[in-house]
């Protein structure tokens, strides 16, 4: 009697035993598939730019707007400063799917795509609403469909300023004014255009550019008016000439794969987010080329802003890069140059 209630009890113990385990499993299983649904939700968005920077505010603006539309359903999470991907690396890990979304500068893609070049062209855009009419009228289904060729879907565009000429010597009004100059150019095509001009270009540091311009090292430097005010150039430099004559252009995209899979509510509400930060950011860098400009007047610099005359020299000075663009181009910087040029008519 005594061994029939001990196996009795055993068997209560190991059935108690294997009930909890299968319970302990069962909770478990819960736990890490509401774990999968959060992750799943929470989009990658990666970014360059330190959180303060305009443009990730924008992107901020973007990620709030997109849990507005989706109740709270769909969720951004941004890598600001770099800490996900880098320059050099985002457009590869858009097309593998490495992260979801990702603010790509638009020149990365420029070994792909050479025709994205198009915005360094020099002196072809002369504002900031002419970036705008190019990409509404017609330019961006162009890009769009030779993005979605290579894996990238574009939710939209981000305009970042213009180049400006800086030098402590003269105003430079005409391209003859640029002979003798030394000047610092921030990119190899940059460089390109200060030798067509007459200058003669090199490539220095941003963090070195003060002490070059502070010691004569260099006669001038390109660069926007906001990075002007922000790096003290114009406590070292007395002319600007304001030719708006390249700009940095980025935009916002999406792996094509993973834009596929979602359903059309999703999409939707990625596109209304996007249009709402584009215009955020858009606005924003049209207020801070207008405070960099007034505070580069209020510092003392003698500015001349090309007229259209003075512009046309420049556009036939630089005639031979338009020309190695074209060439290089193809099908679509073929497409693309005649909207351009229609908007500066």
């Amino acid at each position: 009697m005594y061994a029939s209630q001990t196996g009795a009890t055993i068997r209560q113990i190991v059935s108690f035993r294997v009930a909890s385990l299968w319970i302990a499993t069962l909770c478990l299983c819960v736990l890490l598939s509401s774990g999968n649904a959060t992750a799943a939700a929470a989009i990658k968005l990666s970014n360059q730019f330190p959180p303060q920077h305009h443009v990730s505010k924008g992107l901020q603006v973007f990620a709030d707007k997109v849990k507005e539309y989706s109740n709270g359903e769909m969720e951004v999470k941004i890598f600001d400063s770099g800490s996900l991907f880098r320059d050099a690396e985002i457009v590869k890990a858009i097309r593998n799917g490495s992260t979801e979304i990702g603010l790509v500068p638009v020149n990365k893609w420029s070994g792909i795509l050479p025709a994205v070049d198009i915005f360094e062209v020099p002196f072809t855009f002369s504002n900031l609403q002419s970036l705008e009419q190019f990409l509404n009228s017609g330019a961006a289904p162009l890009f769009d469909e030779a993005f979605a060729k290579y894996g990238a879907k574009v939710l939209f565009w981000v305009d970042y300023g213009y180049v400006q000429f800086f030098n402590s010597k003269r105003p430079l009004k005409a391209p003859a004014d640029f002979n003798g100059l030394t000047m610092r150019a921030f990119s190899a095509g940059d460089a390109e255009i200060l030798k067509a001009l007459g200058a003669a270009p090199t490539i220095i540091s941003s963090s070195e550019l003060y002490i070059a311009l502070q010691r004569g090292t260099i006669d001038g430097t390109t660069t926007g008016m906001p990075a002007a005010v922000a790096r003290k150039v114009t406590e070292v430099q007395k002319y600007m000439t304001l030719a708006n004559y390249s700009t940095a252009e980025f935009l916002v995209q999406a792996n094509q794969k993973w834009w596929n899979a979602l359903n059309s509510d999703q999409q939707e509400i990625l596109a209304k987010a996007s249009q709402d930060a584009e215009a955020f950011i858009r606005q924003e860098v049209a207020k801070a080329e207008d405070e960099a400009l007034a505070a580069i007047r209020a510092a003392g610099l003698t500015i001349h802003e090309l007229s259209s005359e003075e512009r046309q020299d420049f556009v036939q000075a630089t005639a031979a890069l338009r020309d190695s663009y074209l060439a290089k181009s193809g099908e679509l910087g073929a497409k693309l140059m005649p909207i351009a040029d229609q908007l500066s008519k």
